[in-house]
This record gives structure tokens, sequence and C-alpha cells, in this order.
């Protein structure tokens, strides 16, 4: 089980085998907060939709600039032990790193 996210003023994105749909396939998906965005062969690939603005979330993908930033490969994203993810109920209470490609968004 891998699960990674990376936090957003948006909301916290994650990607992960972990989901209960994906019990018995090695797809990885990518969820915005409790809205699935897409499932991918790779967490690199939603990695790489999330860099490129390429989310199908429009109100991300629409923040494509030179401000707003996001890891290029899924080796930028915070990894989550699979002891964090039973200790926390919702993605607002885990303990997350600062993320250094966040930029500021203007609401």
């Amino acid at each position: 089980m891998h699960t990674y996210i990376f936090n957003t003023d948006l909301g916290t994105f994650e990607i992960t085998n972990a989901h209960p749909s994906n019990h018995h396939h090695r797809m990885y998906e990518l969820w915005l907060g409790d809205e699935k965005l897409g499932e991918y062969a790779t967490a690199e690939e939603a990695a790489n939709d999330v860099a490129t603005f390429n989310t199908g979330y429009i109100e991300w993908d629409n923040l494509e600039s030179d401000t707003v930033k996001a890891p290029d490969s899924i080796e930028g994203w915070t990894e989550v032990r699979p002891n964090e993810l039973e200790d926390a109920n919702d993605l607002d209470i885990r303990e997350i790193a600062e993320d250094p490609f966040l930029g500021n968004v203007a609401e």
C-alpha cells in the first residue's frame, strides 16, 4: 500500500492504491479531499497530472502559472506510512511537513 500527499491552498491531493475500490488492483487513484479525480497505472503518472495542471479539477487546472508550483515527480510528494493512515481519520489531522513547492494562491 502506497499513499502520497501534496498540500495546496485548495486542499490536499492524495495519490493512493489503498482505497477499498482498488483493493485487488495495482491502480493508483488521485483524490482532492473526498473527490476522486482519476485512476492511473502508476503514482508517477498521477503526480505528473498535478504538476502539469491536468487533473480535471478546474479550480486547480486554471491555477497554472509561475507562482503555483507542484513537484515534478512523486519524489517531491510526502509519503504517508500505513500506521499514520490508521491513526488519522482525516487528511486535515495528519502531520504534514511544510512543502517548499507551495506558492501563494490568490483568492
